[in-house]
């Protein structure tokens, strides 16, 4: 988005997406709109929506059908986007389809080679606007944990390695933590705070992710699993711990000069992106040692 802006500074940049993401790109000089698509609206409904903008071209940086349905009944008169089963009957400019895992910054940048622009991969970052968070804790002195993943329960640490994790880094460092997820979370976040043995904050539900943003700014560091958090943690220059287990690190492998990915690579079978594990134990979530990201933790304390 900031290539293209650089490159046509007369442009209107409009983002659509879920309305929960708005306050995520708060403050970026580049982008001039933002339109809420409803996941429950029908096809329907969001190519009304998006053709109210009138906007020419659509660059679509989900590979679903749905969306590249979206954008050929909205009219845009560009619509680019990558091929895949058929896909590309409903786009004008169509880019081959992803093959082996590589960084997911290269495969954006690349969405944006139709305008013969620089797609250049830079470090993602994201602004951070100075924000009155009412639930702020009164101590500078915090790390933020984000144990959930909507991937599925395969790439979540569970709860009783992460709260001793979590105790052993409060030993170490008498740091607060601070506990935040999706409001389908909050439950698993409840029982992840009351098994601890010092206190710690559970950011509300209805948190928005420029709270959570901001929060993630003043952070001492993140630990998380291979998810959003993560990755919106590195857009705001705050060191990151993440765990790995199904998911493959070769699509998130950027800004790693302040990253420390964790996995139990005594197993032969991490990165298998399955939802359910087809080995009894779960090992490479349930034999990693709490007591790994205790230390790597310990390598971004200022």
């Amino acid at each position: 988005m900031s290539h293209l802006k650089r490159q046509f500074p007369d442009c209107s940049l409009t983002l659509a997406g879920n309305p929960a993401y708005e306050s995520l790109f708060d403050g970026l000089t580049y982008v001039d709109h933002f339109v809420g698509l409803d996941n429950d609206a029908t096809i329907a409904q969001q190519a009304k929506l998006l053709k109210q903008r009138q906007c020419d071209t659509i660059i679509l940086c989900p590979n679903s059908w749905s969306s590249a349905i979206v954008a050929y009944r909205a009219g845009f008169k560009q619509r680019i986007g990558r091929r895949r089963h058929g896909r590309s009957l409903f786009l004008t400019h169509s880019l081959p389809t992803i093959g082996e895992p590589r960084l997911m910054t290269e495969l954006y940048s690349e969405l944006i080679e139709a305008f013969n622009c620089n797609a250049d991969v830079t470090p993602v970052s994201l602004a951070c606007p100075e924000l009155d968070v009412e639930w702020a804790p009164n101590q500078e002195n915090y790390f933020m944990v984000a144990p959930g993943a909507a991937f599925g329960d395969t790439k979540q640490y569970p709860l009783a390695l992460m709260s001793q994790a979590i105790d052993g880094i409060c030993d170490r460092h008498r740091l607060l933590p601070i506990l935040f997820g999706g409001p389908h979370e909050q439950q698993s976040l409840t029982e992840l705070s009351q098994s601890l043995k010092y206190p710690s904050l559970i950011a509300p539900s209805n948190a928005t992710l420029g709270e959570i943003k901001c929060m993630l700014s003043n952070a001492q560091f993140i630990l998380c699993m291979d998810s959003g958090a993560r990755h919106i943690a590195a857009a705001v220059d705050t060191p990151q711990i993440v765990v790995f287990g199904p998911t493959n690190p070769a699509w998130t492998a950027h800004a790693m000069d302040k990253a420390a990915f964790v996995s139990n690579n005594t197993l032969d079978c991490l990165g298998c992106h399955k939802k359910i594990c087809p080995i009894q134990g779960h090992p490479c979530m349930n034999n990693l040692d709490p007591q790994i990201l205790v230390d790597e933790c310990s390598k971004f304390i200022a």
